[in-house]
C-alpha cells in the first residue's frame, strides 16, 4: 500500500507543480473557511448589517463584502502570486497555476432572513482544474472538505453518498423554480417533477451538503456560478459522486443513478 501511495504521489508530481504546494494550500483553505465562517456567524441575526438587491436579483449584505475581503486578505497574504475569484469583488489575476474561488456566504437570502442554512465556500484550482474545496455551515455546525485523491470528510469523519440506484428511491434537491424561469428551462423542471423522484427545495449549499453525506440522493440546479459549484467539485467526486453540466448549471448524484438522471434530463444537457 505504501509503495502504491508513492507511485501515485510521483504521478501527481508530474501532473502538478508541487504536492507540497497543494498540502500547504489545503491547510490554508481549511483555516480560511473556519475563520471567515466564524466571522459570518458572529453577525448572524445582527440587525445592524445592511442588504441590497444586485442587478441579477440576488441579495448581498455588508457582511458578504466584509467576509470576502477577509478571505482575500488571508489567502493572498500567504500566496501573493495566486489568483483569487470572489462573488462580490471579482477576480484578482495572479502569476501562479493556482486560483482560489470564494463565496463568503452561500445562501445570503437565508442569512438575511435569519434562516441558518448558509455557508462559507472556498475552492482551489490548479491549472484550471478544481483540486480542493471546503465548506463550513456554522449555524448548523456542519463542515465538509476534500482534496483530490484524499477522500471527503464531514465534521472530520469520512463521508460518502447514498447507494440508491433507482429513480423511485431518490430524493432530489432543487433550489427554486425561479432559476428554471431565469434560464428558460421550465420544461426541465417538468421533466424532473414527472420522473418519479421526490423533490425538495433546499438551497445549493445545504443541498450539496446533504448529498455528499448521503442524506439525499441528487441535486439539480439549472443556474450555478463558479463560486457556487467549484468548491464542491472535489467533494462531490471524493464522496463517490459525479457532476454534469446542464442549462447554465448542473446536476450531481451518486454514480449509480447519474446515468438515469442524465437520461431524464437529456433534452437539456449542454455538455
Amino acid at each position: 500500500m505504501q509503495a502504491l501511495h508513492c507511485v501515485i504521489r510521483r504521478l501527481l508530481l508530474l501532473r502538478y507543480p508541487s504536492m507540497d504546494a497543494h498540502d500547504l494550500r489545503f491547510r490554508a483553505l481549511n483555516a480560511t473557511v473556519k475563520e471567515v465562517s466564524s466571522f459570518v456567524l458572529s453577525h448572524f441575526l445582527d440587525p445592524n448589517f445592511t442588504k441590497k438587491t444586485k442587478e441579477d436579483g440576488s441579495v448581498v449584505t455588508t457582511i458578504d463584502c466584509e467576509a470576502e475581503e477577509m478571505a482575500k486578505g488571508l489567502i493572498l497574504s500567504q500566496f501573493p502570486s495566486d489568483s483569487f475569484l470572489g462573488e462580490e469583488s471579482g477576480e484578482v489575476k495572479g502569476t501562479s497555476d493556482f486560483r482560489w474561488i470564494v463565496d463568503p456566504i452561500d445562501g445570503t437570502a437565508s442569512f438575511a432572513r435569519g434562516i441558518p442554512l448558509f455557508g462559507t465556500q472556498v475552492g482551489l484550482e490548479c491549472c484550471g482544474e478544481p483540486i480542493a474545496g471546503a465548506i463550513d455551515m456554522p449555524a448548523v455546525n456542519e463542515s465538509i472538505a476534500a482534496m483530490n485523491g484524499e477522500g471527503a470528510f464531514h465534521n472530520g469523519e469520512p463521508c460518502s453518498m447514498s447507494a440508491h440506484s433507482t429513480l423511485d428511491r431518490l430524493m432530489v434537491s432543487t433550489t427554486s423554480y425561479d432559476y428554471y424561469m431565469q434560464t428558460g428551462t421550465s420544461e426541465l423542471h417538468q421533466l424532473l417533477a414527472t420522473s418519479g423522484v421526490s423533490t425538495r427545495g433546499y438551497s445549493d449549499c445545504f443541498g450539496l451538503m446533504l448529498l455528499c453525506t448521503g442524506r439525499i440522493d441528487a441535486v439539480v440546479e439549472p443556474l450555478l456560478h463558479p463560486w457556487d459549484i467549484i468548491p464542491w467539485i472535489p467533494i462531490i467526486h471524493e464522496s463517490g459522486g459525479q457532476f454534469s453540466s446542464i442549462a447554465e448549471g448542473g446536476f450531481a448524484s451518486n454514480q449509480k443513478v447519474h446515468g438515469l438522471l442524465y437520461d431524464v434530463l437529456n433534452a437539456n444537457i449542454t455538455n
